[in-house]
């Protein structure tokens, strides 16, 4: 099971962090996944260490998600492997979100890499949200544009979904990602719960490190599980 804070309060915001784009780097990975914070991880579902990792984070009783690839607007991106593409039929989208589901161990639910302009298509993510229903998984929306239908769309289908709050590394400096960090602490305690997304980074973890402790005094930590509704 996926592990909680030692002592949750019913009266204490909520936070999750998710750190995104997992799977890349074995060494830093595993920097992140030793932190003493009860962090999500997302895996990109075909990086070369997104097997292991993902073993790992679920042993020390972290949240799994896999970040499924989506089409940008941005054309010079690079696209991982297997990438949702807006031209792609609903049986490929179907055939392409099961592969990539299971080549991530342990997932408990899903959130979209890139994605600005798949996540605009309501029938295209309608595919992909059925897909995860049928495995009982959740999906969060990462955000990555204002016409984002992902939300929406698992409302629609009575899925369990929540969407991104903040960033926290769009800016890699760890004063920045400090200042992020107790942003998103705030925005928790006015709206009850917030979900940062930040990427496995230097910056990141010297952020988390040096400042995560003071910024979530007040506040718990959880899985984005207990995020979803």
């Amino acid at each position: 099971m996926p592990r909680e804070a030692d002592s949750l309060s019913p009266s204490r915001p909520l936070v999750a962090l998710i750190v995104d784009d997992m799977g890349e780097q074995r060494q830093l990975g595993m920097q992140f996944l030793q932190l003493e914070t009860n962090l999500s991880f997302s895996f990109l579902p075909f990086a070369p260490f997104t097997a292991e990792l993902a073993e790992q984070a679920h042993r020390g009783g972290h949240d799994v998600l896999v970040h499924l690839p989506m089409e940008p607007k941005d054309s010079t991106l690079h696209l991982e492997e297997q990438t949702l593409l807006v031209q792609d039929s609903p049986e490929r989208i179907k055939r392409k979100t099961v592969t990539a589901l299971a080549a991530t161990p342990h997932a408990l639910g899903a959130n979209n890499h890139m994605g600005s302009r798949f996540c605009e298509h309501g029938e295209k993510m309608r595919v992909v949200i059925e897909t995860l229903k049928a495995r009982s998984l959740f999906f969060v929306d990462s955000y990555t544009s204002a016409g984002s239908q992902g939300l929406s769309t698992a409302r629609q289908l009575h899925l369990l979904t929540a969407r991104r709050d903040l960033f926290l590394d769009n800016v890699k400096d760890a004063a920045a990602i400090c200042a992020q960090l107790h942003l998103l602490a705030d925005l928790a305690r006015r709206q009850g719960q917030a979900i940062g997304i930040g990427h496995p980074n230097q910056a990141m973890l010297a952020g988390l490190t040096e400042c995560g402790p003071a910024a979530f005094r007040s506040i718990d930590l959880v899985g984005v599980h207990r995020l979803v509704r």
